[in-house]
């Protein structure tokens, strides 16, 4: 049965539509599906993540090709009809499906190595924050707004550059697929054009102190270096207990002269590291 055919079915079953306010745009493209799985590479030695499963198209064959799937649902109508009709996987617990805002759950703790989702787009930013801190992830692939996925993919010195940019990219390699996806692929079509987002993780440091740090620093994106650190000097003392370092210690960071948006992820590490040090 064709996907559109199949949300028909459950819409008029379950006596649901899907609601806007939370970004649900049911993908209805099968081919798309399963071009996820194939970027995404899953095989059946993955356990892997789906954040906001709704009406399980995707879950469905994400059973079929991995050794186990989790799947977090924050809506309770579409949560039940999940329940219902993976009945049988839920029993074997070939699914285990969690009802509950992903980004309040620990990701470390669901026994998970991949995510391969069509996440709500409200939640893209924070999402692929949390995403970013993990710890046990080999690979996430996400189908997003193209809007916030030129942020992600995003050089130093451009305009979209930022903090989540830099943490991002120093930590996995981030790859566009050839394809846009079209609006037509989902019920309703959302107003945009959307892109799949390939993110390999190699962690280099993706501690949650030097993502908060980049937070603030590019809250001052456009001064230089020193001056960015000066202006969040009391923040950094508060939030990651840089409370011994003298403020004049800022002059003498390497590339202090240097706007914060010029600098690359390395760069950054490395005055993190350089501050890190100084405070110990």
């Amino acid at each position: 049965m064709p996907l559109f055919e199949e949300l028909q079915r459950l819409m008029i079953q379950y006596h649901f539509r899907p609601d806007k306010k939370l970004s649900q745009f049911f993908c209805t493209n099968e081919a798309l599906l399963h071009y996820l799985i194939k970027v995404a590479k899953v095989t059946k030695k993955d356990s892997v993540l789906e954040i906001g499963p709704g009406t399980g198209f995707l879950t469905k064959i994400l059973l079929e090709n991995s050794k186990s799937v989790v799947a977090i649902e924050h809506d309770s109508v579409m949560f039940d009809v999940l329940t219902n009709e993976f009945k049988e996987d839920i029993a074997k617990k070939k699914l285990i499906l969690i009802q509950a805002d992903a980004l309040e759950i620990d990701f470390d703790k669901l026994g998970v190595n991949k995510i391969v989702s069509l996440p709500p787009y409200h939640i893209s930013s924070k999402l692929i924050g949390k995403v970013a801190i993990s710890k046990n992830l080999d690979r996430c692939v996400m189908v997003l707004d193209k809007g916030f996925v030129e942020k992600l993919t995003a050089f130093e010195g451009f305009l979209e550059y930022c903090a989540l940019t830099a943490f991002i990219t120093l930590n996995a390699k981030v790859e566009l697929a050839e394809i846009t996806v079209e609006s037509q692929s989902f019920f309703p079509a959302p107003n945009c054009v959307s892109k799949i987002v390939d993110i390999e993780f190699n962690i280099k440091n993706n501690d949650e102190r030097f993502f908060i740090f980049l937070k603030e620093l590019f809250r001052h994106k456009n001064k230089d270096l020193r001056r960015a650190l000066k202006q969040a000097h009391q923040f950094l003392v508060a939030e990651i207990g840089w409370s011994n370092i003298a403020q004049e210690k800022y002059d003498s960071v390497k590339l202090a002269g240097k706007k914060v948006y010029q600098l690359s992820p390395q760069q950054l590490l490395k005055c993190y590291e350089e501050l890190s040090k100084i405070k110990n």
